[in-house]
């Protein structure tokens, strides 16, 4: 099943993936921080590295490579609604892929890591009436909801494909996405050093 997650991810390049597994770390690291008055720095830090991850994920969308652009996104979307019509109408396929909701959910949480880091800079800062707090609780635990449903959407498709696999004959098609070099390594290489250096100043490090 985790060879068939990685054939998915190859079609992504460098910058995505990096950005895709960045985010990720953060995510994970400002949940687990943010009920700690202790690590409330590290939580502040994650929160801003999604915010700039986000940003740059904007950026390349425009002018990164073909699977990065947002020109894909339309008819992506018509597949989604594909997807669902075949699955309200019973169909087996559809049923145990669940990419749809994997899809939506991946551009959901884009938009919903936009409004809880907002919301979370004005708390952090105090700025606002204590509304903007709860509101950022709120919209922290709706994020959370809505990762949960991107991650089990990917494992159940993943999952499905796998045993479908074992049924079938797979052609030549997957044995070259396998292999596939990641292009703009340059550019990955780039992020992660501007995101190691936000880090160092947030943590005093230099």
């Amino acid at each position: 099943m985790i060879k068939e997650i990685s054939r998915k991810m190859m079609s992504w390049d460098s910058p995505v993936f990096v950005s895709h597994w960045l985010l990720a770390i953060c995510f994970v690291g400002a949940v687990l921080t943010q009920e700690s008055e202790r690590f409330r720095l590290v939580h502040v830090t994650m929160g801003y590295t999604m915010m700039g991850i986000i940003a740059f994920r904007v950026g390349w969308g425009l002018i990164g490579s073909r699977y990065a652009r947002f020109s894909t996104i339309a008819p992506r979307f018509l597949k989604v609604r594909e997807h669902i019509q075949s699955a309200l109408n019973g169909e087996k396929e559809a049923l145990m892929g669940l990419s749809a909701l994997g899809f939506v959910a991946a551009y959901l949480l884009m938009f919903l890591v936009i409004f809880v880091t907002a919301t979370g800079y004005l708390t952090f800062n105090e700025i606002g009436p204590e509304l903007i707090s709860e509101l950022h609780e709120l919209v922290a635990n709706l994020l959370i909801s809505v990762v949960v449903v991107h991650v089990g959407a990917i494992l159940l498709n993943a999952l499905y494909q796998y045993f479908r696999r074992n049924n079938q004959e797979v052609g030549g098609r997957m044995a070259s996405i396998a292999v596939r070099v990641r292009p703009y390594k340059w550019v990955a290489v780039i992020l992660m050093s501007l995101v190691l250096y936000f880090w160092g100043v947030q943590f005093k490090v230099w």
